[in-house]
């Protein structure tokens, strides 16, 4: 490496932050068959004359026909880096490692060290210990960092939205105190098979704390111009799941409307899984008698708006679709229909596919329909061959939206449910922020650790959506059993897919706050007529949507953040909750987060005022429980 590449390299690495020791980058090539790093090549450096400033630093190399070009761009307090490289023939391009970073924190203890984690499978999220991450964790999507607490800077990486290929962090340990973070995009078949193969950019800084840095990469996303407000409605899935009828329908419609709050707030009714034949099938079963226009007529004399759920990627085994138009489906390494947990998943840049979902969206739109939930799209990301060979998996998902679009038309809501945020503004009305929830306490953790890394990107990718606002619980029921099936209800060691007891008052008010400090949708979901009085009073606490999200004062403290600080134009709140199994005290002083203190908070659920003494607010929390508090 000449002096003068390894000068600037040393430059940059020092403009990302201190503890970044060296840069470097890979490229794949033949499959993986020829792997290029810095030194395969004579790099040369050409730096713009306002470096380093506003300008960009490029470094160049040539192996045999490939050209590599190094990309890096001062943006806000880091930098933003790509990789491309170009050759006269295909390049059977695997992937573009854009950036290798070695870090170091002399003598820290990296392995206690917060990770903000999220990748697929859905149970790998939150803000893990380095120590804790294995083969699977130790790559992760959208984001990558390591941060010692809440009020040190850390390192940091980030993807520049919208993205059109698969493009993974992986974090792996070095040493005592070092670590190695790789930034990666990997192409599929027909991608790869370009002239020309371009990174993702990853947006990288070593200055800022977790919550800094998470704010930072979102604020790439300008805010929309006009965001839509945050709907508030009422979705079959929680309670009834498939086994839902028009009835079902009817009888919580009826309710809502009995109910002098809910009937005021709700907006949408959605149908979710179980009013089609089967996925795939895309037609009223037996359960719905009189067909769609039934159910529309029904929705629609009551005052609410009709909603219904598809998952138009989705086709089961035993359905037309399947049997007779296979050719429309994701294909494995053999040309032959891939299966994804038991079902094939649709081809959407196939012509026959764009038809099939022109026609389903076109119906829907027609029989009228106006709020559109769109499910188990996020299958495409593991495709390896796509029809159109241009397409990435994530541009692809972004085509599928804007048909989807074209269908229904800005009159209506679309609610991305699994699309990935990676596939970047504009598509999408409201879109889902993490895993489903359920009556159980480690479905709270769960879909909590997915917001809290995506909460800044409310009203800039789309409205955040937390999932159902649901309460149901062995203190909140009319009903022994709360749910359809609890297929985990007396195994002593349960798993955390509906796992463990269902909500107690205090678990199921937690879970509330959380919908809350969202600051986006709030659709209920249980069955509102079995509901009891705490029950009923937690919904109509709850279903008055802010619009802005809360923001951690404690993130990477912990696990889990457990202060939120909500500011609304006429009031502050702050969210306490105590993620432990165990009672916990917590004394907040409002001076160390940079705030006046006030003489005296009111608590939010029970409307009672609450002392502040010498500027600290001193609380009392149950286990899973937490306090919400304004002034």
């Amino acid at each position: 490496m000449s002096e003068c590449v390894g000068k600037a390299l040393r430059e940059i690495a020092r403009q990302i932050g201190p503890g970044v020791e060296a840069l470097s980058f890979a490229v794949e090539l033949e499959g993986g068959a020829i792997r290029l790093t810095p030194e395969n090549l004579e790099l040369e450096v050409r730096c713009d004359a306002a470096f380093p400033g506003d300008g960009a630093c490029v470094f160049t190399g040539q192996w045999r026909d490939v050209r590599i070009e190094w990309m890096f761009t001062p943006k806000a307090v880091g930098m933003a880096v790509s990789l491309r490289a170009a050759g006269e023939h295909p390049l059977r391009c695997r992937s573009l490692e854009s950036l290798i970073i070695r870090y170091r924190s002399e003598g820290a203890d990296l392995g206690a060290w917060r990770v903000p984690t999220k990748r697929r499978p859905l149970a790998n999220v939150g803000m893990l210990r380095l120590d804790e991450l294995d083969d699977e964790t130790a790559t992760g999507t959208l984001m990558r960092g390591l941060f010692r607490d809440s009020r040190t800077p850390g390192l940091f990486a980030g993807t520049l939205l919208p993205q059109r290929h698969s493009h993974q962090y992986h974090l792996t340990r070095d040493g005592e105190d070092t670590a190695r973070l790789t930034c990666a995009t990997h192409f599929i078949e027909g991608p790869a098979q370009a002239k020309e193969c371009v990174s993702e950019t990853s947006w990288v800084c070593a200055t800022r704390t977790a919550r800094d840095a998470i704010e930072t990469l979102a604020s790439f996303v300008p805010v929309m111009d006009a965001p839509p407000a945050p709907p508030v409605g009422w979705n079959s899935w929680d309670y009834y799941f498939a086994a839902v009828w028009l009835d079902d329908i009817i009888e919580n419609m009826d309710a809502i409307r009995a109910d002098p709050v809910l009937s005021r707030q709700v907006g949408p009714i959605v149908i979710d899984m179980g009013w089609s034949h089967t996925e795939g099938d895309w037609y009223p079963n037996y359960r719905f008698p009189g067909g769609l226009e039934a159910t529309v007529d029904a929705i629609r004399s009551r005052g609410f708006t009709p909603g219904i759920w598809t998952a138009p990627l989705m086709a089961q085994p035993m359905t037309v679709t399947a049997l007779r138009h296979y050719e429309m489906f994701v294909k494995n390494q053999y040309g032959d229909p891939e299966s994804r947990g038991g079902h094939y998943v649709l081809d959407p840049t196939h012509p026959k596919t764009q038809e099939y979902l022109r026609e389903l969206y076109t119906r829907l739109y027609q029989a009228g329909f106006r709020f559109f939930k769109v499910d188990y799209v996020s299958d495409l990301v593991h495709a390896e061959r796509l029809h159109d060979p241009t397409k990435g998996p994530y541009e692809a998902l972004a085509d599928l939206f804007r048909l989807i679009r074209e269908c229904v038309t800005s009159e209506s809501h679309i609610l991305g449910c699994s699309l990935p945020i990676e596939c970047g503004p504009g598509l999408v009305d409201s879109g889902r922020t993490g895993v489903d929830i359920h009556n159980h306490w480690g479905h709270v953790t769960w879909a909590f650790d997915y917001l809290t890394l995506v909460y800044p990107f409310h009203n800039r990718v789309w409205v955040n959506d937390p999932d159902f606002l649901i309460v149901r619980g062995r203190d909140t029921s009319l009903e022994a059993e709360t749910n359809v099936l609890n297929p985990q209800a007396h195994h002593p060691n349960p798993g955390r897919w509906r796992g463990g007891p269902v909500f107690t008052l205090d678990e199921a008010r937690t879970w509330a706050s959380v919908v809350l400090l969202s600051g986006g949708s709030i659709f209920l979901s249980d069955r509102i007529s079995m509901l009891n009085d705490e029950g009923r009073a937690l919904l109509r606490k709850a279903v008055f949507p802010t619009g802005i999200p809360a923001v951690p004062l404690d993130l990477c403290d912990e696990q889990r953040a457990s202060l939120w600080l909500q500011t609304l134009p006429e009031e502050r709140r702050l969210t306490v909750v105590n993620w432990l199994d165990e009672p916990r005290e917590l004394s907040f002083a409002f001076a160390e987060h940079g705030l006046a203190a006030p003489e005296e908070v009111i608590d939010f659920w029970s409307d009672e005022r609450v002392p502040v003494q010498d500027g600290r607010l001193s609380l009392k929390l149950p286990a899973h429980g937490c306090h919400v508090v304004r002034w």
